[in-house]
């Protein structure tokens, strides 16, 4: 009887460490699991990050280029008003030399 006691209680010592080393290897599977799972969730948080940054950058150079078009249309305007008012003076002026010449003479 002694004999049956003592083999239950190493049966259930070998059993408890059976479950010890179980929930050790489920342990260290559920932390490689987690691990590998947060490295993939960084990774696509990254790339999203990238994706926006790209979305961005293309947002601003479209409307840095659409600036640059109307600021250069405007400019284009102001050189093409400068050079009529420019010939209206030359012009202008031309016929004073004409007449201070003609009262002169």
């Amino acid at each position: 009887m002694v004999s049956e006691a003592i083999d239950a209680i190493r049966q259930a010592e070998d059993e408890a460490e059976n479950l010890v080393r179980e929930g050790r290897a489920r342990a260290k599977k559920v932390m490689a699991d987690a691990h590998e799972s947060a490295e993939r969730l960084l990774e696509e948080t990254r790339q999203v990050g990238r994706d926006e940054e790209k979305a961005l950058v293309e947002t601003a150079r479209a409307q840095a280029e659409a600036e640059a078009e109307r600021i250069a249309g405007e400019s284009e305007k102001v050189v093409e008003a400068a050079g009529r008012d420019g010939a209206a003076r030359v012009g202008s002026a031309v016929k004073r030399v004409l007449e201070a010449i003609t009262a002169a003479g």
